[in-house]
């Protein structure tokens, strides 16, 4: 008996009690799955009706797998495990809950022969009805380039144009992954269970070469208002990013390098100024669930840099007092909506 053909590509997708969006995630994925390609499904737990789910799709699609831990094990442990059992030379660590854009796939696998490390695509930003709100910024310049990270010249680049850290692999839906370089680097056990695991393991084996091959455009949608990481509160998810990512470039680049400042600049376009105030009013409202003191060292730590912009930032988040930022809040939401009604009207 002949035996099947190993997969060119597997569509890894790590979920915990994601019932509610998984089937409409599978529906936009396996319609356009062809030979050589395989989506599977690691089940990380889930207390809710993931396995009935699964049982339903295993039924109509044959190319499609499910493997279900009896315990949670957090994202960097599940994402590790779901690649683990992959079969394809590549793998794309997709979300459970976003959508993938019809002919993304037939685009994805056309870029494999390229023979890159990483492929990174680009996405649209949605409600959590899927609504589309915008594209999501990546890098300064909207156009494909290919960057070795492990050529310092080629990395500073690549770093100079990032736009926000999804340059730096922090949303798995948008990097399609060659596996032989996963398994190169290993787990990185200082990173487990911050939410970064998978960046550590691209930054680590990057030392010794990672071309990255980026994709101008869109092939996912992401649905947003489902954040699992602020469960905690937004202080905490502040944190995940902010001390996540510094402890990163500190561990692989260096604490006062060059590419560590360029990923302050991404989280500080990110995060955007405003967030920090408004974290600073939920810590006195709610003292029991957002740290103050914490909050404050975070600021600190992401406008660390010189410059009149960091020095700026850090003063006005220190002086402003959250009775002024309340007063403020009003006209500001209003100027907002002003402009973009004149913007949409031009």
């Amino acid at each position: 008996m002949r035996s099947p053909m190993k997969p060119k590509l597997s569509i890894c997708i790590p979920v915990y009690n994601f019932s509610a969006f998984l089937g409409e995630t599978l529906d936009s994925i396996l319609p356009q799955v062809k030979e050589g390609v395989e989506v599977l499904v690691f089940d990380g737990g889930s207390t809710d009706s993931t396995p009935e789910l699964m049982g339903a799709f295993q039924a109509t699609w044959s190319n499609l797998r499910y493997h279900r831990a009896e315990a949670r094990g957090g994202i960097d442990a599940d994402m590790a495990k779901t690649v683990e059992l992959a079969l394809g030379d590549y793998v794309w660590l997709f979300s459970g809950d976003d959508l993938m854009r019809r002919g993304a796939l037939e685009k994805a696998l056309g870029m494999l022969s390229g023979g890159y490390d990483v492929i990174l695509c680009k996405h649209t930003n949605c409600t959590l009805g899927m609504k589309p709100l915008n594209k999501h910024p990546v890098f300064s310049e909207d156009h494909a380039f290919v960057a070795d990270l492990g050529n310092r010249a080629e990395r500073l680049e690549y770093f100079r144009k990032a736009t926000t850290t999804e340059a730096f692999f922090s949303f798995m839906g948008g990097i399609v992954v060659r596996k032989g370089k996963w398994i190169e680097s290993g787990e990185i056990i200082k990173f487990r269970g911050s939410c970064w695991g998978h960046v550590a393991r691209l930054f680590k084996v990057s030392q010794n070469g990672l071309t990255v091959r980026f994709v101008p455009e869109i092939w996912l949608d992401k649905r947003g208002e489902n954040d699992s990481f602020l469960e905690r509160g937004v202080v905490n998810r502040y944190r995940i990013a902010i001390e996540g990512y510094h402890e990163l470039t500190k561990e692989y680049f260096g604490e006062k390098s060059e590419e560590a400042f360029h990923v302050r600049r991404a989280l500080r376009n990110e995060l955007k100024f405003v967030g920090f105030l408004w974290a600073k009013e939920q810590a006195k409202e709610h003292p029991e669930r957002e740290d103050r003191h914490l909050l404050d060292q975070l600021v600190d730590l992401l406008y660390r840099d010189r410059g009149f912009a960091s020095f700026a930032g850090r003063f006005t988040y220190h002086a402003m007092p959250v009775w002024l930022y309340r007063v403020l809040r009003v006209p500001y939401r209003r100027l907002r909506l002003l402009l973009g009604q004149r913007l949409k009207a031009c």
